[in-house]
């Protein structure tokens, strides 16, 4: 057999089985995109009913509310500290000698 007839049989054969299985397949393919879209779109319809029971209600509202206003105290608080504390290190940097005393708040 001639090499040149073996490249051109490959070749041909290659180009026929992807025209036939694109012309097997796409129908197949629209049909299991239709389908997976079908359930998608259940699914979606069905976390939508369940997100409407599970959202909390004012009472939850008023407790994440406290829980932010105890948390924006607690960290004024630790600012405070925290320049307090960078006060001292300053003084005790300018006279490490001398005790840094009181300060101002």
């Amino acid at each position: 057999m001639d090499m040149d007839l073996v490249v051109v049989f490959a070749f041909v054969s290659t180009i026929v089985l992807i025209i036939t299985g694109g012309i097997v397949l796409f129908p197949l393919s629209r049909k299991l995109a239709y389908f997976l879209e079908q359930a998608a779109r259940d699914r979606a319809d069905r976390l939508a009913g369940g997100v409407q029971d599970a959202l909390p209600g004012p009472a939850a509202n008023d407790r994440v509310l406290q829980a932010l206003s105890e948390m924006q105290d607690q960290v004024g608080q630790i600012a405070e500290r925290q320049a307090f504390t960078e006060q001292l290190l300053e003084r005790r940097l300018e006279d490490p000698d001398h005790e840094a005393g009181r300060l101002e708040k």
